[in-house]
Parts: structure tokens; C-alpha cells; sequence
């Protein structure tokens, strides 16, 4: 395959290598920001989702140089930025995350094999945010990647989509309140606001808006 062949010659420059960077640390600060100024649970959950949670994000890097970039390097393109590719990006993350949602929570084999890892925490907190199973990592990033190079994203514009969808995901498991769209989705009906990371509108449409839920608005805690 002409990919394989010329995987060496992808590989990301060091300025493209920082910018893979971006997600993780967007991740880390929202977790500092949202928990030091908006989450009101005190307490703490067990020390090893925390660290699941964060050992996912720093992952993300090492996926981004050595598999993201060459990908888009080869299939698409790597910098260009247009606002449009950006709301398709935010489009194409909430649909493909409700759906995969949706299956997960549907599927009770997948859903106590897998998707109950993220549900374990308690309570969500910022720091668990992505205290997911490997294998719905594995289920659902790939998918979400390639999705957006056959849709022509460029790679700059996957990296501000996914940094975009981590802090409002961080967002989301923030403790505001207990009639929070999300805090509804892990404490009050695991099967109703299935949608992440931006919107509502897939709840809306297929009947899973809890109605007695606040009004959500993207990155507001």
C-alpha cells in the first residue's frame, strides 16, 4: 500500500507535532479551569479513574503524530481553516457519539462490558471525563478520525474540532446543578441525554431529552 510505503515521509514536522499537542492540553487546563471555578461536588472519586481519564488524553498525542497527521497528510490535507469544516466537525462528533452512545446503552453486553466503565465514577467530576474502557476508545475514535478525513477536513481543522469537543465534554462533567443535561444522563436516567459533546437536537429528535432538563448550552458549566 503506497500509505505503508510512505508512512516515514507523513510524519508530522515539529511545529505540526505541537500543534497534536493542542487536545491534551486543552483537556488538562478545562480540568483545572471548570473544577477550580464552577464544579460544586466535593467529593472525590477513586484515584484510578482519574488517572484512566487522564492517561487517555495523553494518548490522544501520540495518536495524533503517528497516526492523525499522516492520515490526513496522505488522504486529505493538513492546514487549511474554514468555518464551515469546523460546524461539520462539531456536526459530525455529536452524531457519531450520540449513535455509538446510543448503541452502548442499548446493547447490555457492550454497555456492562465496556460503556459501564465511564458510568462507575462517583459523582462525575471534570477529572473523569474521559474515564473510559479502552475498548470503546478503540470503538469510537477511529471511526470519528477517519469519518473526518473522508469528509476533507484538514488536519488543523480536526485538531480545533477535537480540542473544541474535549473542553465541552469537561464542560458537561462539571457539577453545576442537579438538573444539568449531563449530570441527568449519570445520576438520574443513564438512558435519556445520550448526545455529547455540543448539542441536544439527536435527543430531541429521537426521544431521549429528559424533559425537565436545563437548557444546554456548549462549554457553560
Amino acid at each position: 500500500m503506497v500509505f505503508i510505503d510512505n508512512y516515514y515521509s507523513l510524519l508530522p514536522d515539529f511545529s505540526n507535532i505541537l500543534l497534536s499537542c493542542i487536545p491534551t492540553v486543552s483537556y488538562f487546563i478545562s480540568v483545572s479551569f471548570y473544577k477550580t471555578f464552577f464544579h460544586k461536588e466535593e467529593r472525590v472519586p477513586e484515584k484510578k479513574y482519574i488517572e484512566s481519564s487522564s492517561n487517555n488524553m495523553i494518548s490522544s498525542t501520540p495518536a495524533n503524530i503517528f497516526l492523525s497527521y499522516p492520515l490526513f497528510n496522505y488522504f486529505s490535507t493538513v492546514d487549511t481553516i474554514t468555518a464551515h469544516n469546523i460546524l461539520l466537525g462539531i456536526f459530525l462528533v455529536d452524531t457519531l457519539e450520540y449513535f455509538f452512545h446510543y448503541f452502548l446503552h442499548q446493547n447490555s453486553f457492550f454497555y456492562n462490558k465496556i460503556h459501564n466503565v465511564h458510568h462507575k465514577p462517583y459523582p462525575v467530576t471534570p477529572e473523569t471525563s474521559f474515564a473510559n474502557h479502552d475498548g470503546e476508545v478503540l470503538m469510537t475514535s477511529p471511526i470519528i478520525l477517519l469519518t473526518m478525513v473522508f469528509m476533507k477536513l484538514s488536519f488543523i481543522e480536526y485538531i480545533i474540532v477535537t480540542s473544541l469537543s474535549f473542553v465541552a465534554t469537561v464542560s458537561d462533567h462539571t457539577v453545576t446543578s442537579k438538573r444539568k443535561f449531563h449530570y441527568i444522563h449519570h445520576h438520574v436516567n443513564k438512558n435519556k441525554n445520550l448526545q455529547q459533546p455540543f448539542f441536544t437536537y439527536w435527543d430531541h429528535l429521537f426521544g431521549t431529552y429528559y424533559q425537565c432538563t436545563e437548557l444546554k448550552i456548549p462549554f457553560k458549566p
